[in-house]
Formats: structure tokens, C-alpha cells, sequence
């Protein structure tokens, strides 16, 4: 028989305890490299994976310092975005940065530029920039230096930075552990950040519209969205 699927209240509750205890099991891909043992093969099996989490997350809460006290209160509008699974994070990232890209995106016309964005971001995201991004914001001016090393990275990029500002006015013990679930680049360089010219509040509110399209029940598990 299948399994269950859990409660929204279940899950909520289980990505807060992961968050405020073990964030070392969301962490982005470039930051699990850093880690002492990541590489290990023996990693791979479950005791001895969630030893090394234990550890790690020890580490990194160490790290934190004062501000390593426990998230409880679920009213701050960044939440929803904090606590996301990485998987929910990641179509966030690229929704957000094909957002962003989407004037160019829209511009682009030629046949063979078409079936090179087509290919980089797929069907769903090329048809979301020209139907419905520009309702949520009309894209960069100058997109080039950020789609240079490709479309798809620069989308991801973009998007991240975008999601890493949506919570930079969060309390520390929010945005510190958030800002490790992303890409160093995006939490670390400020034009990243920026790029959208939206200020703490317009990217939130921009990237809570986004987690509306893709999972509208994760979203109202929060007071402060309902």
C-alpha cells in the first residue's frame, strides 16, 4: 500500500526541526563539498549519514553563535521561503530567475535563439516568461553578463539572489540558516542580491507569488500568508 502523504501541519512541523537543528540536510551542493567526510563512501549509508548530519549540523550551528537559538515564531513573512525543501527551492531559483530574464527572454525571436533558450530552460519555463513573468516584473534592463555563462545557470543565479534577498531582513537566526541552502555567489555578492532593484519586501513578496504557482499548500501552512 502506498504511504500516506503526511499532514501540512506534520510537514511544517518537520522542516522547522530540521531547520533550527540539523540544517546541515538542507544545505546547497557547494556547500556539502566543503564539509569534513562529505566525499566519504561509507556517507552513503543511512547510520552512518546521519551521524556525520548530526556533526555537521553541530558545527555549523557552533558557527552561529548567539544567533543559533531555535526559529518558533511562524509569523515572519520570509518562512515559507526559509523553510522550503531544497528540491521546492530549486523550480523556485529557476522560476524567479526566468522572472527576471524574462524581457529578454520576451525579445528573443530569431529561430535559432528560440530553440537555444528552449533547450537551456524548457518548454514550461520559456512559455512562463513570455505569458505571465512581465505581470510580476518587467525583467532586467541589461540581462548579458548574467546569461553569459548560459541561460539556464544565469536563470538560477538570478533567482537564487533574488530568494536570498526575499529574506535578508529576516532575523539572523532566520536568514543565517536560509542563506545556506543557496549557492555561496547568491547569499555572498551583493549585485547578485540586487539585481532585480527590488528591496528586501518586493523580492519576498515577488518570490511568495512564485511559491504560489508551484505549491499554493506549503504556502498557506503559514499565518502570515493566509
Amino acid at each position: 500500500m502506498p504511504t500516506p502523504a503526511a499532514s501540512p501541519a506534520a510537514l511544517l512541523d518537520a522542516r522547522l526541526q530540521e531547520f533550527n537543528l540539523l540544517p546541515s540536510r538542507s544545505l546547497h551542493a557547494e556547500r556539502v563539498r566543503a564539509l569534513d567526510g562529505a566525499g566519504d563512501v561509507l556517507a552513503q549509508q543511512p547510520a552512518v549519514q546521519r551521524a556525520l548530519h548530526r556533526r555537521w549540523s553541530a558545527q555549523l550551528l557552533a558557527q552561529l553563535g548567539e544567533h543559533a537559538q531555535p526559529v518558533r515564531d511562524l509569523s515572519h513573512a520570509a518562512l515559507p521561503l526559509a523553510l522550503a525543501a531544497p528540491a521546492l527551492l530549486g523550480r523556485l531559483a529557476r522560476d524567479a530567475g526566468v522572472t527576471l530574464l524574462g524581457g529578454h527572454l520576451r525579445r528573443t525571436i530569431a529561430r535559432d535563439a528560440v530553440l537555444q533558450a528552449r533547450s537551456a530552460l524548457g518548454d514550461a519555463s520559456l512559455d512562463w516568461a513570455r505569458q505571465g513573468a512581465a505581470a510580476l516584473h518587467p525583467g532586467l534592463e541589461a540581462p548579458g553578463p548574467w546569461i553569459a555563462p548560459g541561460l539556464d545557470r544565469g536563470a538560477d543565479l538570478l533567482g537564487a539572489g533574488l530568494i536570498a534577498q526575499a529574506w535578508h531582513d529576516a532575523p539572523a537566526p532566520i536568514r543565517l540558516r536560509a542563506d545556506w541552502k543557496l549557492a555561496p555567489a547568491a547569499v555572498d555578492t551583493p549585485a547578485v542580491r540586487a539585481a532585480s532593484t527590488l528591496d528586501a519586501r518586493g523580492a519576498r513578496q515577488l518570490c511568495l507569488q512564485l511559491l504560489a504557482r508551484l505549491d499554493p499548500a506549503w504556502l498557506s501552512s503559514f499565518p502570515a500568508t493566509r
